[in-house]
């Protein structure tokens, strides 16, 4: 069989303009500081924008008027903004065609879709006919308990210079109708059902091709859910369509313990010698270190690289709690530090190190060099180059400072699907035991953790919301034992 092939790229402005044309303003596409602390730890594109890329190369090697008549997608993964995503399909022509779509090898969509030919062009819709989109719309928090039958409306827009300019060939030879039906359904999902924490799943549709008078409303009714999957379908209804939706409920970012509840591991003055850098300590276990180290009677420094307000709301707890507390920025891709200001009360003596790309599981047969060197990136030069900072300066390379870098569990019990991640750990490991010979004066902490309760691990069961600072306490206790 003769495979066809192309690629293409949806950059975060592409996806601004589609939520523009779509109305659908979920953060997980179009906040990136917002999608930090979402599941898949970035904005990732609109599954329906990359359909609809996929199927404007189709129709553009067509080149014919086309409609569809039968559509069925599959989302399997996120893709994130900047990834070269490759289209794969058959020989083309109209009638069945089937397109997947790939990213660093892993497949992303599975598309169905049955086109007809048609005679000509159908009637183009005007602008004026449907509502405009607005950035301002609201984005429902909806729970999957509150789903069950619920049924309602979006109203359809059009904006034909957006959707030309995203979609030229499906503008250009199908119908405009379909093009807004499809564009309809992730404002369904991203707006209104589930909405804010939605994960557009899957997408069945059946297009009649003779209506000519086009209903500005596209009506959903949830039909069925499944609580073991947090999943719903929703029924679709159009005066040109009929389909169903498959939706999933996403875990909410995981809120932390805030510095009162903390405080109550730890023993008074357990950390009152540290004045610590902690590098990604606007969340997550960063967060949950921070609080700690100021319970105990240290100065935390929390860095981060874009969620300010996240850093100055963990800074704000702990201060106004009676602990110390500073943020700055500091992107440990290209780090540069203001030594002066971190010095204001004494040197520097503990790092913290939480800087770590998403943590995913590779689809690759063997091995994908590109997620192993997206971790050591973060893992091993983004720590080199930090560390180079403090080793210039004579006072740190005498003293010297313990840094703590958190390894994994996995390197004594194998998971399938992490053999990148668990590699970049070994070699942090090695890294670190290297640099500690080179410069003896700094002392080195890499304990074997497990999964703990994060952004990223939202799905782990745990005893209680203080689980994951438990673990902590007990692992950067030990860097008292390195002090001196």
């Amino acid at each position: 069989m003769n495979i066809i092939k192309d690629a293409f790229i949806i950059t975060q402005e592409i996806t601004d303009a589609f939520a523009q044309a779509s109305g659908d303003f979920n953060p997980l596409h179009v906040d990136p500081v917002a999608a930090r602390r979402y599941q898949f730890g970035s904005t990732v594109i609109h599954g329906i924008d990359g359909l609809l890329k996929a199927l404007d190369i189709v129709v553009a090697k067509l080149d014919t008027p086309v409609a569809i008549k039968n559509l069925k997608v599959q989302f399997n993964s996120p893709v994130r903004h900047g990834d070269t995503i490759e289209l794969r399909t058959s020989e083309i022509n109209p009638g069945s065609v089937r397109i997947e779509l790939f990213t660093s090898g892993k497949r992303t969509q599975i598309i169905d879709v049955e086109f007809i030919q048609t005679a000509q062009h159908s009637p183009a819709l005007v602008d004026n006919l449907f509502n405009k989109s607005d950035s301002t719309s609201e984005v429902v928090e909806l729970e999957f308990a509150g789903s069950e039958s619920l049924s309602s409306e979006v109203n359809l827009i059009w904006d034909s210079r957006r959707i030309s300019e995203l979609f030229p060939h499906l503008y250009q030879y199908m119908p405009n109708n379909q093009i807004a039906v499809l564009v309809g359904t992730t404002n369904i999902v991203g707006t209104k059902c589930p909405g804010l924490h939605s994960v557009y799943g899957g997408l069945k549709i059946s297009f009649d091709t003779n209506v000519d008078d086009y209903d500005p409303v596209l009506k959903y009714t949830v039909t069925k859910s499944d609580s073991r999957f947090s999943l719903i379908a929703i029924s679709i209804t159009h005066n040109s369509a009929r389909g169903e939706i498959e939706a999933l409920f996403r875990p909410e970012p995981i809120e932390q313990p805030n510095f009162m509840s903390i405080g109550k591991l730890v023993e008074p003055g357990q950390f009152k010698n540290q004045h610590a850098l902690i590098v990604g300590g606007s969340r997550g276990v960063g967060e949950i270190t921070a609080k700690l180290i100021a319970s105990g009677g240290g100065h935390p420094v929390i860095t981060y690289a874009k969620g300010k307000d996240d850093a100055n709301r963990v800074a704000n707890d702990i201060v106004h709690n009676g602990g110390k507390c500073d943020a700055l920025m500091l992107n440990v891709l290209s780090p540069e530090l203001d030594l002066n200001r971190l010095a204001h009360e004494k040197p520097i003596t503990h790092i913290y190190y939480f800087a770590s790309p998403l943590i995913e599981k590779s689809d690759s047969i063997i091995w994908s060099e590109m997620i192993f060197r997206k971790f050591t990136d973060f893992y091993i030069s983004g720590l080199a180059d930090l560390l180079e900072i403090f080793v210039k300066i004579p006072v740190y390379r005498k003293s010297g400072m313990t840094v703590f870098i958190p390894s994994t569990i996995y390197l004594d019990e194998p998971q399938k699907g992490f053999a990148e991640y668990v590699a970049a750990k070994a070699a942090t490991e090695a890294f670190i035991k290297q640099f500690a010979f080179k410069y003896p004066t700094f002392k080195f902490i890499a304990p074997r953790l497990p999964r703990m309760m994060t952004d990223q691990t939202s799905g782990v069961a745990n005893d209680s919301p203080l689980h994951a600072a438990e673990i902590m306490i007990k692992a950067i206790s030990r860097s008292e034992s390195c002090d001196g």
